[in-house]
């Protein structure tokens, strides 16, 4: 106890001159710890933990970096101020780009040595020093960086996974701030447990690709980056229904973590389908299009004997995703589909198919219609889009496609950013 109350002294004494914030305690930062350790996705984790780092600190923006080979990427990007100009696309905007990890740039400068980065300033770096800051992300987005908090993502086995930069701190009247010794100390100690974290989330996201690796090695359309743009976009079009519905932020955090791992797997029952069918270069018959479609009864079939709330919505997925809102979809309404004899009911119409399917059947339309295949070539976004418009009511929840096509510029950089 003695050391909590030290600790907890340390991070809430107050700079001089600074202002008044919320209260920050080391009680704060055990119960941010304790929430990011139940995130299963991996996806969902990182976005969780730059949000909670950012809030605890009051930094306006930030970026995670992960680090792969000899390199950081730009995996998530967040802005108080560029959302707020309605440009949400924006933190998708450098998701493609890379750093190398070296001396010369600031986040690389923390990969490359495992320390933390505490700068006032970024356009008043001292000269002594390797690394600069480059100003190309101001320049494209007219924003103004000032205040940077840079710390590494290290493991227990001392492995750098990545990068956590926090930028421009703000006090209570909107002014940015510096970053202040107290705000080091607990990022630091957020990001070693955010650290270790990720790596096991890591490893469960390599398990579920493996999943998708075999139904590729039977299809060659169901690639990884197909279903990760499949991933991205339900979850953009979950969240974006879910506010308009009044959802609150705790439940929206928890199905974006379980929506988001049933929808790359939405096609995984493919694994027990024919390669003569998958494989065929020509239209199907009647024959092979019944044998096709029951991949949705096998991808069902995976998630029979868990009751966690990740199984049943990768159930509800991967049973109904190819179900339509006007009832003209399949398999239907059946009995039980883990009968021998397997007969496809009348299909499942409007909320009788699980919002989760809507969503997912969605985005894997979309996604189907802008790649190419060996039986057609890919179409433009914008005449994919009008497909969205032209199917709303019909192939799809009139609603979602609505607050789809609303959010196409989100769902173009998305697009960007999982491309071939």
């Amino acid at each position: 106890m003695a050391f909590i109350k030290k600790v907890d002294q340390i991070m809430n004494a107050p700079a001089p001159g600074a202002p008044v914030m919320i209260k920050r305690d080391v009680h704060s930062l055990l119960e941010t710890i304790e929430s990011i350790y139940h995130i299963k996705d991996l996806d969902s984790l990182l976005e969780r933990v730059l949000s909670e780092a950012r809030s605890f600190v009051h930094a306006d923006a930030g970026t995670l970096y992960l680090a792969v080979h000899k390199h950081l990427y730009f995996s998530y990007v967040q802005n108080d101020s560029l959302i707020k100009q309605g440009r949400a696309r924006d933190k998708y905007i450098y998701s493609r780009e890379r750093l190398e990890i070296n001396k010369n740039s600031v986040a690389g400068y923390v990969a490359a040595t495992g320390e933390s980065l505490l700068i006032d300033n970024v356009y008043d770096i001292n000269s002594d020093v390797s690394y600069s800051f480059n100003p190309a992300f101001d320049s494209k987005t007219s924003y103004n960086t000032r205040s940077l908090l840079v710390v590494p993502l290290i493991t227990s086995d001392d492995v750098v996974l990545g990068v956590l930069q926090l930028i421009n701190s703000k006090n209570e009247q909107g002014k940015v701030i510096p970053f202040s010794m107290q705000d080091k100390l607990y990022i630091n100690q957020f990001a070693r447990n955010a650290a270790n974290a990720i790596e096991k989330a890591k490893l469960s996201r390599e398990m579920v690709l493996r999943l998708v690796k075999l139904a590729e090695l039977r299809d060659p359309y169901e690639t990884s980056q197909h279903v990760k743009r499949v991933g991205a976009y339900s979850i953009e079009l979950y969240e974006n229904w879910a506010q308009t519905h009044g959802v609150s932020s705790k439940e929206i955090k928890s199905t974006k973590d379980t929506l988001h791992t049933a929808s790359i797997l939405h096609d995984v029952g493919k694994v027990a389908v024919s390669d003569i069918i998958l494989k065929k270069p020509g239209e199907l018959d009647r024959i092979e299009k019944l044998k096709m479609r029951c991949h949705t009864i096998y991808g069902a079939r995976l998630f029979r004997y868990s009751s966690s709330p990740w199984d049943r919505t990768a159930s509800e997925v991967t049973l109904n995703h190819h179900e339509r809102w006007d009832g003209r979809g399949y398999p239907g309404k059946i009995d039980n589909i883990y009968a021998t004899r397997i007969r496809f009911g009348p299909g499942k119409k409007e909320k009788e198919i699980p919002l989760p399917a809507r969503i997912v059947a969605l985005a894997d339309v979309y996604d189907a219609q802008i790649s190419k295949r060996a039986y057609k070539e890919k179409w433009p976004e914008e005449s994919a889009l009008q497909y969205i418009r032209m199917q709303a009511g019909k192939h799809f929840d009139p609603e979602l496609a609505n607050i789809f096509i609303k959010i196409s510029d989100v769902i173009q950089a998305i697009t960007q950013k999982y491309s071939y």
